[in-house]
This record gives C-alpha cells, sequence and structure tokens, in this order.
C-alpha cells in the first residue's frame, strides 16, 4: 500500500462529513480505519529548543510499555490500523522493544509502519533491524540543514552523526529497497534561510519523502518566536522551490504551502477526532478505555454509541469553523 497515495486522496475530499461517513463504513465492516501514533515511552535524549522537552520545568513521564501490554494493545487496535508510526512527541530509540512493536504489527497485518527519530541512536545495525522486522518507512526530525543551526535547535545532536545517519539508511536501502527516508524540518524564522542547503542533502543522500512544516507552539518551549507571517514572501519563494526541485526527482513532498494565520482553525465535524488513535503508557486510545476492560478498541467504540456520533455529525451537524492549536490537514502532499 502506498500510504502517501491515500494522504493524497485524503487531501483531495474537501467534505469532512464525507471522509466521516466513510470511516463510519470501515468501521462497520471491521476495515482499517486507525492512523496510530505510539510513544511507548515519554523520553527524550535531545533537548530541541521548539520542543517542550526544552522546558525546564518539563518532566517527563518514567512510565514505559512492558512487552506483555505491547502484545495487548497490538490484539485490541492494530487489526484496524491503517498506519501504525513508533514515535510521536518523545525519543522512540529510548525504548528497547521498537522491534517487537514492529514484528507485532506485521503479524496484524499494518499496511504502513514508521518510525519517527532524531536518529542519534539509530546505527546501522539497528536500522538492518527494523527493516528485517517489517519496517516500511525512517522519518527522521531535523531542524537545521547546517551544522550551525542544526546544532544550534537541536541540543544533543550532532550535524555530522545526522549526516553518517543519513548515508547509513542510504546503505541499508540498496538491501532493503522498500524501506522509504523521509526528512521532517520545523520552519522557524531562524532557520528558513537554511532550508537554502537542503538541496545538497536531497541530492547526495535521495530522500523518499520530505516534509515542510510551520512552527507551531505546542506546549512551552525555549523557542519563542513562532512568527514566521513577517518572514512570508522568503518561505513561500523557498518553499515553491523545494517543491519544484522534488517533482523533478520524483520525491514525495508533503509542505505547507501558504502560513496559517496567527489563530489556527479547523473545521467541525472533523475527521481527524474519529480516525487520529493516540496511545502511550499515560493514554490508550481514548481516556474511557481500559485494556483490561475491552479487549478490541473497535467493539469499545461501536459500545460507546460512535455510530450515533457519526449519524449526528454526518446529517445533523451542521459544518462551521472554530479556533484550534491544532490543524491536522493543512499541507499539500504532492505524489
Amino acid at each position: 500500500m502506498n500510504y502517501y497515495k491515500v494522504l493524497k486522496i485524503n487531501s483531495l475530499i474537501r467534505s469532512q462529513k464525507l471522509k466521516i461517513l466513510g470511516f463510519g463504513f470501515l468501521l462497520v465492516t471491521n476495515k482499517r480505519f486507525l492512523n496510530i501514533f505510539i510513544d511507548p515511552i515519554l523520553l527524550c535524549n535531545f533537548r530541541c529548543k521548539m520542543c517542550y522537552f526544552s522546558d525546564p520545568n518539563y518532566k517527563p513521564s518514567k512510565l514505559k510499555f512492558d512487552y506483555d501490554t505491547l502484545k495487548r494493545i497490538s490484539q485490541a487496535f492494530f487489526k484496524n490500523a491503517l498506519k501504525l508510526q513508533i514515535g510521536c512527541g518523545a525519543e522512540p530509540l529510548l525504548y528497547k522493544y521498537n522491534s517487537d512493536i514492529v514484528k507485532l504489527a506485521k503479524q496484524h497485518g499494518v499496511p504502513h509502519i514508521s518510525i519517527t527519530t532524531n536518529g542519534s541512536l539509530l546505527s546501522f545495525e539497528k536500522i538492518i533491524e527494523l527493516a528485517q522486522a517489517g519496517l516500511n518507512e525512517i522519518i527522521i526530525s531535523f531542524h537545521g540543514a547546517s551544522d550551525k543551526i542544526y546544532n544550534k535547535l537541536m541540543p544533543g545532536g550532532d550535524f555530522e552523526k545526522f549526516l553518517n545517519l543519513l548515508q547509513n539508511v542510504s546503505e541499508a536501502k540498496k538491501s532493503f529497497p522498500n524501506l522509504k527516508l523521509r526528512l521532517n524540518y520545523t520552519v522557524n524564522p531562524d532557520n528558513l534561510y537554511d532550508l537554502n542547503n537542503i538541496f545538497d542533502l536531497l541530492e547526495k543522500y535521495k530522500p523518499d519523502i520530505i516534509q515542510i512544516r510551520p512552527i507551531r507552539k505546542l506546549g512551552n518551549s525555549e523557542y519563542k518566536d513562532f512568527d514566521l507571517k513577517k518572514k512570508e514572501k522568503e518561505y513561500e519563494y523557498i518553499i515553491n522551490r523545494i517543491e519544484h526541485f522534488c517533482n523533478d526527482r520524483r520525491i514525495i513532498s508533503i509542505l505547507t504551502k501558504n502560513l496559517p494565520s496567527v489563530n489556527i482553525t479547523r473545521y467541525i465535524p472533523d475527521i481527524a477526532e474519529y480516525s487520529y488513535c493516540y496511545i502511550s503508557p499515560e493514554h490508550i486510545g481514548d481516556k474511557n478505555f481500559n485494556l483490561n476492560k475491552y479487549s478490541s478498541f473497535r467493539k469499545f467504540l461501536i459500545k460507546n454509541k460512535i455510530c450515533k456520533k457519526i449519524y449526528k455529525d454526518v446529517f445533523l451537524e451542521k459544518t462551521r469553523k472554530v479556533d484550534s492549536d491544532i490543524s491536522f490537514a493543512n499541507y499539500e502532499v504532492n505524489v
């Protein structure tokens, strides 16, 4: 399955109600309807300045999943997963059972499995281990395309190690051609111009996918300048260059082409409220879901009258815009 073609189709369907109706059909027929994001551990070895881990008052949880809990989670969720992403807000490579998560997902037929990481702990041997387990995609987060900006915005990281990681992934892909490399870059006013250096990285290491997205305030962080609007023309210029560069080289690009206003808006009803599923040692799918009580997340949803909610949102609810600090689909996917 090409997950990015699915994303592309999703972005072309403008009606949230139509998407929710499709979700309802997949739910009732026991198909795959969940995009699962799992943080098996809630720690990080970096203190990236745009991340809440850089907040001196933040106290990371020491909770983590044991293997037995992972297996029960896989039985309850993975049958209905369209995608599984390991790593969402924390660093998954601080956890020792990542290959086991991948294997469990493969056993349940999850069609797209990725891991999101800063990559500092991802050795060549670990890449091979994850690929052999069935991993489809490695997503590497970085915030600078030069040593000066990368090292400044990602305390704990080292740009030379980052380049070595890209080389290791490129080498591993020769043995595992179905393994994809994706790069994620979050833009702020201080690293915007550093995007001019990204073309050399794209040319040399040939990632399959790249995502460029503007900074958003997600919790307290050391970094405080969230106003990219003051550099809107420069932002749009470099994004257009990247789009054309990627199109010419058949690199999938996921781009926020137009900067959102200071107050982000989203639609209600919203398909993300249905299909997005976050799992961590502190939150397993839904605040009311209990692994000891329910063996299936789908059955939990049905028992808690999700079909009634779908009917209400599709046929009775009036579509409207609301202010939000979250926007799940403010990008364009170029496949």
